[in-house]
């Protein structure tokens, strides 16, 4: 699992860090501006594709929203993506997920509507956000996938994430029945879930993941725009794997279908 502190090094902002949104606000300051407008997937996404492709990553599951590891080439039906995409929106009607080249903007918070409708015959259902806000309910469709992954794996890794958002902070410690710990946190604060590690490192994501490719004898491949929004066998790949919400779920949303 992971959030905002595997894509710091990609000029995003995380939120608990040392310079994090939160952490700026908690102080009375302005919130530090993002350094990049187009960030691309850093040397952990990429680590991620490389460790996925020679089976040692199983799955993927991330509370961030801000698209890279899709960008990556992470498989669709490899992701649980708990907080949405915002390069993704959906209709609440019929649930069908759109990928766009860009960020998807709504024009009505309370509602999330983009402006855009359904292209499915009979439905013509208003397209909303994908990204969960705090006043939203979490996606029941990708939670429950992210569930049953984190149950049946071997060991969870948590890097860049504070363990403090739930319930996505419950999910690595879900293989812990046996009693054993199996889990590994790499975060530079200390975490609520420290002491039920087989690891704790305490270091920047891209840092250690340099050291664990070179100890796996991987080469991290370098970051290539795969143009998602114009393949048409991958679209198809995404609609049928990235199902976000069931259909008509009106906890997703602030207002009217």
């Amino acid at each position: 699992m992971n959030k905002t502190g595997i894509s710091t090094s990609a000029g995003i902002n995380d939120f608990r860090g040392p310079t994090g949104v939160w952490t700026a606000r908690a102080r009375g300051i302005a919130s530090p501006p993002q350094t990049v407008r187009n960030p691309e997937p850093t040397l952990t996404h990429m680590a991620f594709v490389e460790l996925m492709r020679n089976n040692y990553l199983k799955f993927l599951v991330s509370q961030n929203c801000d698209g890279l590891h899709l960008k990556s080439g992470i498989s669709t039906n490899k992701i649980a993506e708990l907080h949405g995409n915002s390069n993704c929106e959906a209709c609440a009607k019929c649930g069908k997920v759109y990928y766009r080249q860009g960020h998807v903007h709504n024009y009505e918070h309370k509602t999330w509507l983009t402006g855009n409708s359904c292209t499915t015959p009979n439905c013509n259902g208003r397209l909303r956000c994908t990204t969960v806000a705090f006043t939203q309910s979490m996606p029941d469709v990708c939670l429950d996938r992210a569930i049953k992954e984190s149950q049946m794996c071997d060991l969870s890794l948590c890097m860049g994430t504070s363990m403090r958002v739930a319930p996505a902070c419950e999910l690595p410690a879900m293989n812990l029945n046996s009693g054993q710990k199996r889990m590994v946190i790499v975060n530079l604060q200390k975490t609520p879930y420290d002491d039920l590690c087989a690891l704790r490192i305490f270091a920047r994501c891209d840092d250690v993941m340099k050291m664990v490719m070179k100890e796996l004898n991987l080469t991290i491949p370098p970051y290539t725009d795969l143009m998602l929004w114009s393949n048409a066998q991958w679209l198809k790949d995404f609609e049928q794997n990235w199902p976000f919400r069931t259909a008509g779920d009106t906890g997703w949303f602030s207002g009217d279908i």
